[in-house]
């Protein structure tokens, strides 16, 4: 009696379930048989299928049997692979069959997926060093807002000294527009002004840095520092002296007008001075209390003051 063409597909789903165990496990020294009997059987189960979808056959089991043989040798695709590359007959021959007959494309599917991976690794490295470049270059390049006044506060004095006074102001007017509560960088723009001569425009800039400060000694403190900075020492003991007046025992004060001494080489003033905040003890500021006895001691040592 005739084999029907469903016995017919069960049987070769058969022969192919024991033939893919061969490629999932090869023995390369048979590799090739093994590979072409699987792709011309699996190519007649295919066929065979066809023919009975055609004739409306209930085929269901048969394709779930298909379906777990061909997700087997999918998983374990690379040893297809392995076999198939070798053999430039049957990779001539899958040119004979369209995309969806995958098994005679095991290669080409290979081979892309690799060249996905490698493109992915390439673009992966890429971005990896994209990123680690941004980094870099933000970490060399990137400045906090206290570096951003500071290299301000430093490139218009350079302006100031070279007499390009527009260049300084333009500078720090430009910058008091991003940090609008920067007192520093007004009181460095009244400097400025006072230098090139326009007092009012000075006095102006002094007064909306000390509303925005508000803190009259601190102010004026941070304005000492600035004159002592450019050694215009008058000015600045006239700020200190304005401190002193309200609190006679601002050991902060005390401490820059004692600096201030030392750099007009009036070392006895000094020295009154880091005694005056040594004798203020706990009332005086802890860290400026320590700096005032180092300072004290090193002055000492190079003076005899006068005896009493």
């Amino acid at each position: 009696m005739k084999e029907s063409p469903l016995e017919k597909l069960r049987k070769k789903i058969e022969e192919l379930k024991k033939i893919s165990g061969r490629l999932i496990v090869p023995d390369f020294k048979e590799s090739e048989s093994y590979i072409e009997k699987f792709l011309t059987l699996r190519q007649e189960v295919e066929e065979l299928l066809i023919d009975l979808k055609k004739l409306n056959v209930p085929i269901d089991p048969e394709l779930s049997r298909l379906s777990e043989i061909d997700g087997e040798l999918k998983k374990n695709i690379n040893s297809l692979y392995k076999i198939m590359r070798k053999s430039n007959r049957l990779k001539n021959k899958s040119n004979l069959y369209p995309k969806e007959y995958w098994w005679w494309h095991i290669v080409g599917i290979v081979d892309e997926k690799r060249k996905r991976k490698l493109k992915r690794i390439f673009l992966g490295s890429v971005i990896a060093i994209i990123t680690i470049g941004l980094i870099i270059f933000i970490s060399l390049n990137y400045k906090t807002p206290a570096e951003e006044i500071l290299e301000t506060i430093d490139q218009s004095y350079k302006f100031m000294a070279a007499k390009k006074y527009e260049e300084a102001e333009k500078l720090l007017k430009e910058k008091i527009k991003q940090y609008k509560d920067e007192e520093e960088l007004y009181i460095v723009l009244g400097i400025i002004q006072e230098e090139e001569g326009k007092i009012k425009e000075a006095e102006e800039t002094f007064k909306r840095g000390l509303f925005i400060s508000g803190e009259e000694d601190r102010f004026y403190l941070q304005r000492a520092l600035e004159y002592k900075r450019l050694r215009k020492f008058d000015k600045a003991k006239k700020d200190i002296k304005e401190v002193l007046e309200r609190n006679k025992d601002n050991s902060n004060a005390l401490y820059i007008l004692a600096t201030i001494y030392e750099e007009e080489d009036n070392i006895l003033d000094a020295i009154k001075t880091y005694k005056i905040i040594e004798d203020l003890g706990d009332k005086a500021d802890p860290q400026i209390l320590v700096m005032a006895k180092v300072r004290l001691s090193v002055l000492l040592q190079k003076v005899t003051l006068p005896q009493k």
